[in-house]
C-alpha cells in the first residue's frame, strides 16, 4: 500500500476534527453573545428572567445549518458558554441545568419540525409555510417547553404558586425571539436574489429604520406626559404604517426587520425607562409589551409572506405569459380574451400584429372588427359573440385586410367560459394565419381543375370518332334535304309544301347538331365550377346523347333503371356529367374481351334513406383483382395498358368535393360496380336557387 493512500484517512480525520472545531468555537462564541445582547437589552427578576433572550435563536440557527449527525456538537458547545453566562448572573446549579435543558430543547424542537414541515429555504416564499413557521417557534414549542422553563425561577428561589406566571414569562421571550430574531435568521438563510441592488434601495432601509427608532422614541417621550393614558393604544401603534411599508417594498424580509427592530428598541426602552402602559409593576408592563409585540409580528410576518407569495406568481404568471406569447409568435397563433363583466379585450402583441394594429393602439373588440373585410366582418363577429358560440369550442375563417394593401386569412379557434352560476364570463380563443393554406389550397384547387379539364378532354379524344359520327348524320341529313330542296325548286311550279318540310328537317337536323357542339363545348370548356341543383337523371341523359354512338360501335347493351321524382344534389353539372362519362368509359373498357352478347351496362338512380340520391354504373367486365381493391382510387394506378391512371382519382376528388363517396366493388357473379353517393337537396332549397 501507497504511503499517499495510507495518509489519507488520517487527513480526513484532521481536517474533519478542525472542522468539528471552528463549529463548536463558533457555536459557543455566538451564543455567548447573543446572552450578552440580551444582558445588554435587559433582564428583570434578579437579572434571571429576560423577556427577548437570542440564545436561543443562535442554537436553532445553527442546527438549521448543519447537518443532524452533528448537532450533538452545537449543545455541547452551548454548555460552557451557557453556564459562563449564567454564573454572571448568580443563578445557581440547578436553575442553570434547568435552563440549558429548557434552551436546547426549544432550538431541538423548533429546529427538528421546521426542517419537517417547512424542508428548505426559501422558508416563508407561501403563506402557508410562514403559517407553520408562527405555528411552530410561536405556539406549540415554546408553549410546552416552557412547562419546564418555569421552573428555571422556581430554583433561584421563586415560589410555586407563580408557576403560571413564570410559565407565561419563558413562553412570551422564546415565542417573540423566534418570531422575531428567528425569523430574521431564517430568512439570511433563504435564497438570496441575483438582482443588483441600487443605492435608492439602500436609501431607503436606512430611513425606514432611522425612521422606526425615532417614532418608538417619541412614543415613549410622549407617554410620560400627564395625559398619555387615554393615547397609550394610538402610542403603540405609531410604528405601524413604517412596519408596512416595509412589508410591502421587502416582502417577509422587510416586515420580519421592521419588527425585530421595534421589538429590540422597545423592549430596551420598557426595561431601562418608563413603560408605554403606565404601570408601576416592570414585570407586568414588559408582559404586556410581549403580547403588544407577538400580536404584531405574527400578523406581520404573514402579511410578508403573503406580499411575496402574491409577487411570485405576478412574476411565474408574467414569465408564463411571456413564454406562452413567444411559443404563439413562434407558431404564427395570436391568443386573445374577452371579459363579457368588464368588456376588456386582451391579446397578444403578435395577435395585433396578425390584424395589422400598431402596438400602441387601445386594443377592443370593434378595432379588432374594423380591420376585417367587409365580406367577413359577420364570421369574424360571429367568433366573438356569446350568442352564436355554443358551449364547446367553435371555429371561423375570415380576411383581413392589412394596411400595406394586403389580405391575410385568419382561423379562429373560440370558446366560451362560464361562471360559477353557468352564465359566459369570458370569451378566449386563438387566431391562427392561414393564408399559405389558403394560397396552397388555391393553388391545388386550380391544379385540381387544370387536370379535370385535362382529363374531360382525354375522354372527349376517346370518344372523337363516335362524336365525329353524332355530327356526320345530321350535316349530311342537311346536305341532302338542301339539294332536293333546290331540285324541287326548278320545278315549274315547285311543291312548296314539301319545300317547307324540307326545310324544317333541315332545322331539325341543324338543332341537333347545335346540341352535340353544346355538349362538347361545356365538357372542354375551361373555368371556374359553379354550383347549383342538379337533376341526376337530366345528367344521365346528356351524356348517353354523347355515348350513343360509341355504345353502338361498341356493342354495348345498356339498361337505364332512373328513379322516378329524384330530388336534385348541390353540385357543378359539368363535373357531375364528368364523373359519370369516366366511368362509363371504364365500365366499356372492361368489357373489350367480353363476349358481344354479355357486353351489358346497367345505369341506376336511386334515393336512398331520403337523405342520399345514388348513381351506379354496373359492367360484366373481368372486374377488380383483389390486390387491387384499395388502389383502383389512386392517382397514376390504372389496370390498363396505356391508362394514366388519373381518372378514378380525378373523379374521387370530384365526388368528396361535393361531400359525396365514390366506391368501387366487384359483383357478386361477374364485373364490377362504381357507385356514387350524394347528399339530398331539399326541394325547398331548389326551388329558391332556382
Amino acid at each position: 500500500m501507497s504511503t499517499s493512500a495510507t495518509l489519507a484517512p488520517e487527513r480526513w480525520r484532521l481536517s474533519q476534527a478542525a472542522g468539528d472545531a471552528r463549529l463548536f468555537l463558533a457555536v459557543a462564541v455566538a451564543y455567548w453573545v447573543g446572552a450578552e445582547i440580551a444582558f445588554a437589552i435587559g433582564t428583570l427578576s434578579d437579572r434571571i428572567f429576560a423577556p427577548f433572550w437570542p440564545p436561543n435563536v443562535v442554537l436553532f440557527y445553527a442546527l438549521l445549518v448543519t447537518p443532524r449527525p452533528r448537532w450533538w456538537l452545537c449543545i455541547a458547545a452551548t454548555l460552557p458558554a451557557h453556564i459562563l453566562v449564567e454564573l454572571q448572573v448568580g443563578m445557581g446549579a440547578p436553575g442553570i441545568i434547568v435552563a440549558f435543558v429548557t434552551n436546547c430543547l426549544v432550538a431541538v424542537a423548533n429546529a427538528a419540525l421546521v426542517l419537517r414541515y417547512l424542508r428548505a429555504p426559501p422558508w416563508f416564499n407561501t403563506l402557508s409555510k410562514a403559517a407553520l413557521y408562527v405555528l411552530i417557534t410561536g405556539l406549540i414549542v415554546p408553549s410546552v417547553c416552557a412547562l419546564g422553563g418555569a421552573f428555571v425561577q422556581i430554583a433561584g428561589g421563586g415560589a410555586l404558586s407563580n408557576y403560571v406566571q413564570y410559565w407565561t414569562q419563558w413562553y412570551a421571550a422564546n415565542a417573540l425571539g423566534s418570531l422575531t430574531l428567528g425569523s430574521v435568521a431564517m430568512l439570511s438563510l433563504g435564497e438570496r436574489r441575483a438582482t443588483p441592488r441600487g443605492g435608492g434601495r439602500e436609501i431607503e432601509t436606512m430611513f425606514i429604520a432611522l425612521a422606526l427608532i425615532a417614532v418608538c422614541a417619541i412614543a415613549f417621550e410622549l407617554s410620560t406626559a400627564p395625559t398619555a393614558g387615554v393615547f397609550v393604544p394610538t402610542l403603540l401603534y405609531l410604528p405601524l404604517p413604517l412596519i408596512l411599508w416595509s412589508a410591502l417594498r421587502r416582502g417577509a424580509s422587510g416586515a420580519c426587520t421592521a419588527v425585530l427592530l421595534v421589538t429590540v428598541v422597545l423592549v430596551w426602552r420598557t426595561l431601562n425607562g418608563p413603560g408605554l402602559f403606565g404601570t408601576r409593576d416592570p414585570e407586568t408592563n414588559v408582559f404586556a409589551l410581549q403580547l403588544f409585540l407577538l400580536s404584531l409580528s405574527a400578523p406581520m410576518l404573514l402579511l410578508g409572506a403573503a406580499i411575496d407569495e402574491t409577487r411570485q406568481t405576478a412574476h411565474a404568471a408574467r414569465e408564463s405569459e411571456g413564454r406562452m406569447s413567444f411559443a404563439a409568435a413562434s407558431a404564427n397563433i395570436g391568443l386573445w380574451e374577452y371579459n363579457l363583466e368588464t368588456a376588456r379585450f386582451w391579446a397578444t402583441d403578435h395577435c395585433r400584429a396578425l390584424f395589422g394594429i400598431a402596438p400602441g393602439t387601445p386594443l377592443t373588440r370593434d378595432v379588432l372588427l374594423q380591420s376585417v373585410s367587409c365580406e367577413d366582418r359577420i364570421a369574424a363577429a360571429d367568433a366573438m359573440r356569446t350568442k352564436i358560440l355554443p358551449d364547446k369550442a367553435t371555429e371561423h375563417e375570415f380576411r383581413v385586410k392589412l394596411p400595406g394593401g394586403g389580405v391575410r386569412w385568419i382561423h379562429a379557434h373560440t370558446q366560451v367560459h362560464h361562471d360559477d352560476d353557468g352564465l359566459p364570463a369570458r370569451i378566449s380563443g386563438v387566431f391562427t394565419d392561414v393564408t399559405a393554406r389558403k394560397d396552397s389550397e388555391a393553388e391545388a384547387d386550380l391544379q385540381r381543375s387544370e387536370l379535370a379539364h385535362l382529363t374531360r378532354v382525354s375522354v372527349m379524344g376517346e370518344l372523337s370518332g363516335a362524336l365525329a359520327h353524332e355530327l356526320n348524320q345530321p350535316l349530311t341529313a342537311i346536305l341532302l334535304n338542301a339539294q332536293a330542296a333546290r331540285l324541287m325548286l326548278q320545278q315549274d311550279p315547285p311543291p312548296m309544301d314539301e319545300v317547307r318540310q324540307i326545310i324544317d328537317d333541315i332545322v331539325d337536323e341543324d338543332t341537333r347538331a347545335g346540341e352535340v357542339i353544346t355538349r362538347l363545348r361545356r365538357l372542354l370548356t375551361k373555368g371556374a365550377s359553379k354550383a347549383e341543383a342538379v337533376d341526376l337523371n337530366e345528367v344521365v341523359r346528356s351524356a348517353m346523347r354523347l355515348l350513343r354512338s360509341e355504345l353502338i360501335n361498341r356493342r354495348m347493351r345498356l339498361g337505364l333503371h332512373l328513379a322516378h321524382n329524384l330530388p336534385p344534389v348541390h353540385g357543378d353539372p359539368v363535373q357531375l356529367q364528368q364523373v359519370f362519362l369516366n366511368l362509363m368509359m371504364n365500365a366499356m373498357d372492361a368489357m373489350n374481351d367480353t363476349p358481344g352478347s354479355q357486353r351489358n351496362i346497367s345505369v341506376m338512380t336511386q334515393l336512398i334513406e331520403d337523405r342520399y340520391v345514388g348513381l351506379s354504373v354496373s359492367d360484366r367486365g373481368h372486374g377488380i383483382a383483389p390486390e387491387h381493391a384499395t388502389a383502383v382510387l389512386q392517382p397514376f394506378f390504372s389496370t390498363k395498358t396505356h391508362g394514366l391512371g388519373l381518372g378514378l382519382s380525378i373523379c374521387s376528388t370530384i365526388v368528396r368535393a361535393h361531400r359525396g363517396e365514390l366506391t368501387v366493388i366487384n359483383n357478386p357473379d361477374l364485373g364490377a360496380t362504381a357507385a356514387v353517393t350524394f347528399p339530398a337537396e331539399p326541394l325547398e332549397a331548389a326551388e329558391a336557387a332556382q
